[in-house]
């Protein structure tokens, strides 16, 4: 046969209940004193004293407060959790149903223990309300609904084995599950997706707190539909309640006090806007609030809000204002000031004569200075004079402040002068001062203004200006135009020191050419080169320059055809010792027959002279010009250097003298006082003025050079480039028949004995030749 077994199901589920740890609104009528003096003590601040309250350490636990399930006697009854706890069944075989002969009350489900009961075998897991029976034919009641098999004793259409209660044809699998608190379809859940949700509400003020909810169909016990609730251990705390001035959000609305603008102003206090933080409050600028505003006082006495210096504790000053709020002005006011009587009106009062006030009464100023209140000229801002009254009222009588005193100069040096770096006002002359400001140099009588300026570094005269052009002994210094060291006598400086450009001396008399000076040399110039005033002669030769008392060798000016002939003078060499002096250089040749070819008579080949001019008429190239006037009937010097071809040196010197046209020397030897050496003359040489060819006398040119003649040459030689068309040196043959001796007969003349006039000669020779 089926068997019927019936499904018990819980009426609801229930959240357990917890601690939340908020503290709980105190009473605003029951909070007791804080004051040691005024009884017991409130040490949680709850409202209740430690006389009254059962845990006065916990502030959630008081008489008022509501009953929670948390173990603790919320509420101080002497009972813990009453009415607040939810009973549990012991479930042993663990199966989530508990024996219903075993139950447990308590805020929370023990261990073992279960909410839900109606196990009719707590022992077997297999037994309990939510078991399903399938087999119709078993015996045994499962989910213990008190039948087994396939009987259907509620008549529902549904065997006890395929329902969870058999004895209520409403509950079975084809069944509306209803909020009742049982199974109504058999699908092993009770009210699931029917319950309504509920909010644990521990104050009590029918308003839940949204951290805290249970299932359930209907409100369980300290719970309630509204989940609005934002401190749920304050019952004055909810959405319901009115906001007041107390730190908390009364009415939940996340507002608190002043932010709230549903404020119970009753409990606000007034206070005054305080615009001059003076700590006083102006009366007509009111503001209601919980808490005192920034700038706001409780005071409104302020009269001027706007002034700091302005309240009803503030002293009265002269300041044309109420400054203590008393309805009167500058009254009694603290800092009134003395004035003193000005009876002559001159603005300063007389010190023995006062009055007070906040302004100065008629006939009074607040000045005291006045040392003769009768006489209106005498006051502390009259002019000091030179009268013998103290004028400004300063003690002092005619002092240095006088408005007429005169400025006294100190005269250290008694020099009669004073100077400006000590000065003293005053009516009469003090002693050591005088009346001027002349002197520069108060230490120094010698210094002062008119004095002599002398060259000393110190001005003298005091015109601001040392040692200028006018001092007494200055020196004159003349312009040196040409720097010969001489100066211009029209160019004249007075200074005491140096002038650049100029010199001490004034004898120069033609300062524009630095050849013409006092120390000039001018023999035989013909002109006044060193400013005697006279021109010296002008000489036709060295012999005639010699003839003049001139006797050193050197460069003298000659004029070869006199002062009255057509050529200038020139300037030339004059040997003045050699046999006798008086030698005039007329030609100086190089010979390089070996490297050039060429007679080098260039200027720079003239003794290193630098003087004169490389045109073909002056000094060095005077053979052709003098010749006819000087050489023709004078005598004449030819000095011959040749140059050892071995060694490179220089060989002795071989003279050769003569007299008249194409001269000649004899065998014989000749000594020359003066010469370096005795020299023995070659034979048979002549120095000749002619050629053999066309021209027959050679030195009618101006460039023309006497030379040694033995018919070898068919043109005249000349200098300065002059090139000889013929092999043989023009001067060789005439020299030495044997080889090495040069000319000399008995010995040789180059150090080495190295032959001179072999076929290819010697490599360099120097002619000077001189007449007289």
């Amino acid at each position: 046969m089926s068997r019927m077994t019936l499904l018990l199901s819980l009426s609801f589920a229930l959240v357990a209940c917890k601690d939340d740890g908020s503290d709980s609104v105190t009473p605003s009528d029951s909070v007791g004193s804080t004051d040691s003096d005024a009884g017991p003590t409130d040490a949680d601040g709850d409202g209740y004293d430690v006389e009254t309250d059962c845990d006065d350490d916990n502030a959630a636990v008081n008489p008022a407060a509501a009953e929670t399930c948390d173990g603790l006697d919320n509420n101080c009854d002497g009972s813990a959790d009453e009415g607040v706890t939810s009973t549990f069944y012991q479930d042993a075989d663990g199966d989530g149903y508990g024996d219903d002969a075993a139950p447990v009350d308590a805020c929370e489900a023990p261990e073992g223990a279960s909410a839900l009961g109606g196990d009719c075998d707590d022992a077997d897991v297999a037994f309990n309300p939510g078991a399903a029976e399938i087999d119709c034919d078993d015996p045994n009641d499962y989910n213990c609904d008190g039948s087994t098999g396939y009987a259907d004793g509620d008549a529902d259409g549904f065997a006890a084995c395929q329902e969870c209660d058999d004895g209520d044809a409403t509950i079975n699998p084809s069944a509306t599950e209803v909020c009742d608190e049982r199974d109504n379809n058999c699908d092993g859940a009770t009210d699931e997706g029917v319950t309504s949700t509920f909010y644990q509400d521990a104050d009590t003020d029918g308003y839940g707190d949204p951290d805290f909810s249970a299932q359930a169909c209907e409100a369980p016990a300290g719970y309630a539909a509204d989940s609005s609730d934002c401190d749920d251990a304050a019952a004055t705390v909810n959405p319901g309640a009115l906001e007041v001035c107390n730190g908390l959000d009364d009415d939940c609305d996340t507002l608190t006090d002043d932010a709230d603008d549903s404020l119970d102003v009753s409990s606000a206090g007034v206070y005054y806007n305080d615009g001059d933080s003076d700590g006083f409050g102006d009366a007509d600028a009111a503001v209601t609030a919980c808490a005192q505003p920034s700038g706001a006082v409780t005071d409104n006495t302020d009269c001027d809000d706007k002034d700091g210096a302005v309240n009803t504790a503030a002293a009265e000053v002269c300041d044309g204002q109420d400054n203590n709020c008393d309805g009167v002005t500058d009254t009694d006011a603290t800092d009134q000031s003395t004035f003193y009587v000005d009876s002559d009106s001159d603005g300063y009062g007389d010190p023995d004569s006062t009055v007070s006030g906040c302004s100065a009464p008629a006939g009074s100023v607040s000045d005291n200075t006045d040392c003769d209140d009768g006489v209106s000229a005498v006051n502390p801002a009259a002019k000091e004079m030179c009268d013998s009254i103290d004028n400004n009222c300063d003690g002092l009588t005619d002092d240095s402040s006088s408005a007429d005193a005169t400025t006294w100069y100190q005269d250290a040096d008694k020099d009669t002068y004073g100077t400006t770096s000590v000065t003293q006002l005053a009516c009469s002359k003090p002693s050591g001062y005088v009346g001027n400001k002349k002197d520069c140099d108060d230490t120094d009588k010698a210094i002062y203004s008119g004095a002599t300026e002398v060259c000393d570094t110190e001005d003298n005269d005091c015109d601001g200006t040392i040692d200028e052009s006018d001092a007494a002994d200055a020196k004159s210094w003349y312009k040196d135009f040409d720097k010969d060291g001489y100066g211009d006598p029209s160019s004249v400086t007075k200074s005491c020191s140096t002038v650049s450009g100029s010199v001490s001396d004034n004898t120069d008399c033609d300062d524009k050419d630095d050849e013409v000076n006092p120390g000039a040399f001018e023999p035989c110039s013909g002109t006044d080169l060193d400013c005697d005033g006279v021109d010296p002669n002008v000489c036709e030769d060295c012999l005639e320059a010699q003839t003049d008392g001139y006797t050193a060798d050197g460069l003298y000016m000659i004029d070869t055809d006199g002062a009255s002939g057509a050529l200038s003078p020139v300037e030339v060499y004059c040997d003045m010792t050699t046999d006798g002096g008086g030698w005039t250089l007329v030609q100086r040749t190089l010979w390089d027959w070996n490297d050039s070819k060429l007679l080098l008579t260039g200027y720079s080949t003239w003794y290193g002279s630098t003087l004169g001019s490389s045109d073909p008429g002056e000094a060095f190239r005077l053979a052709g010009r003098m010749w006819s006037t000087v050489g023709a009937s004078g005598d004449m010097l030819a000095v011959h250097h040749a140059r050892d071809k071995s060694s490179t040196a220089d060989c002795d010197p071989l003279y050769y003298t003569g007299s008249g046209g194409a001269w000649s020397v004899t065998s014989s030897a000749t000594s020359y006082s003066g010469w370096s050496s005795s020299v023995t003359l070659a034979n048979t040489t002549a120095l000749s003025t002619t050629d053999s060819g066309a021209s027959s006398s050679c030195v009618t040119g101006y460039n023309a050079i006497p030379w040694f003649y033995t018919s070898c040459c068919t043109t005249c030689p000349t200098f300065y480039g002059g090139y000889w068309t013929d092999s043989a040196h023009p001067m060789a043959s005439y020299l030495d028949s044997t080889k090495d001796h040069y000319g000399k007969t008995t010995a040789n003349t180059c150090p080495s004995g190295a032959a001179v006039s072999s076929s290819s000669y010697e490599g360099v020779n120097t002619m000077e030749i001189y007449l007289r």
